[in-house]
């Protein structure tokens, strides 16, 4: 008797980069972030036009939580501020898949999750959402969001001129369309 031995084929790398929603539609990224899963969570999001300006970005602390219900969290609360502010019809990014199939699903087996996916889905019908995975190197400036939301424990809506930074430097990377690599 003989073994055999799979190799795992390595995919060539590959550039990904974000890309602005059509005219007269809005971009939601989104990204959640537990530091120990279930540990520290956070969730962000940014909202942008079709031109990549930001029209606001939040983060939100969660406590202690899994990654996710703060993925799920970060498209819940983006909905909602996007409902408030008219900003629709809108493309939510999320670069979790497993947040993805739970939304087409719309199944889960914990209700606070469940509770959430039928949250979403209302919210999707009322704004018009179309919800799609993005690559996470593409996901950068809400990545930085989360994390600081989990780490710092952050509550807050930023508007445009509220930016700053690290943040500022990746937004203006992304309308510029720079690439990022993603190795296979």
């Amino acid at each position: 008797m003989g073994f055999i031995f799979c190799q795992k084929v390595p995919r060539a790398p590959s550039l990904v980069r974000w890309h602005a929603p059509s005219p007269s539609w809005f971009k939601l990224n989104t990204d959640g972030s537990s530091l120990g899963n279930p540990g520290l969570a956070g969730a962000a999001g940014i909202i942008r036009d079709s031109a990549g300006h930001v029209h606001l970005a939040y983060q939100f602390a969660l406590g202690t939580g899994t990654s996710v219900l703060a993925e799920l969290t970060a498209v819940w609360r983006g909905m909602e501020l996007a409902l408030t502010h008219g900003l629709a019809p809108l493309v939510v990014e999320v670069d979790a898949t497993t947040v993805i199939s739970l939304l087409q699903s719309r199944a889960s087996g914990k209700w606070e999750v469940q509770h959430m996916i039928m949250r979403i889905v209302c919210l999707q019908q009322l704004l018009v959402a179309d919800v799609q995975h993005v690559f996470r190197e593409a996901n950068g400036a809400v990545d930085h969001l989360a994390k600081e939301a989990a780490s710092l424990q952050l509550t807050r809506v930023l508007h445009h001129d509220d930016i700053t930074g690290i943040l500022r430097g990746i937004l203006c990377l992304d309308r510029q369309g720079v690439p990022h690599l993603r190795r296979g």
